[in-house]
């Protein structure tokens, strides 16, 4: 009887052994965060891209995720329409960019866009809950990119984000409704699933 009972005692101990190895690489793994670090600085603001897209037609065709960076909503931002053609103001360096994974329905006909260059023109306050800040930008086409585009960048209870391209000038490749996303949090962190945390989260 002592045989059985030293084989079992020996791998029981190598399935600890094993557990709690693949616990403490998890712990490490969750606490990856989804921003490179280098744009974790200064009053930046950034958030995903989760919409489905229209085709030319009008029809949902597209499932588009990508990622998004502004200064919108810093502190420097708030009189935004104040410092318009003043080139050493927040917007000199592009107060938002995004990145862009457009792919069909079907999964075929993956790409990428950029939208950069955006240049503010007037910002207004509808509701104590939403921003919106009006201009143009440039985009990214398969032709190559299509400047001064109007483009129109609303905040919504500092969770939601929409943008909006003006579909005559980018040949309604990014459909008739504006491509929504979530704004994230990186000062706060919420538990992991074994107890690490994860950065960025929603805004709450």
């Amino acid at each position: 009887m002592k045989g059985p009972t030293i084989i079992h005692a020996m791998i029981f101990a190598s399935l600890a052994t094993i557990l709690m190895a693949t616990i403490l690489l998890t712990q490490q793994n969750y606490k990856a965060i989804a921003f490179p670090q280098p744009y974790k600085s200064g009053n930046q603001t950034f958030g995903v891209i989760s919409s489905i897209q229209n085709d030319e037609s009008g029809k949902p065709a597209w499932v588009v995720t990508g990622h998004w960076t502004s200064s919108l909503l810093s502190d420097n931002s708030a009189n935004a329409s104040q410092a318009m053609g003043n080139t050493t103001a927040p917007f000199a360096r592009s107060p938002f960019n995004m990145q862009l994974e457009m792919v069909r329905f079907n999964g075929i006909a993956g790409h990428t866009h950029t939208i950069t260059n955006f240049v503010v023109a007037n910002v207004s306050q509808p509701d104590n809950m939403t921003k919106v800040f009006n201009g143009t930008s440039t985009a990214s086409l398969r032709e190559g990119p299509v400047m001064d585009v109007p483009t129109s960048i609303k905040i919504t209870g500092d969770k939601v984000i929409s943008i909006w391209l003006d579909p005559s000038k980018v040949e309604n490749h990014y459909g008739n409704t504006p491509i929504y996303g979530l704004v994230m949090d990186v000062d706060k962190s919420r538990p992991g699933p074994v107890g690490g945390n994860i950065n960025p989260q929603v805004r709450k």
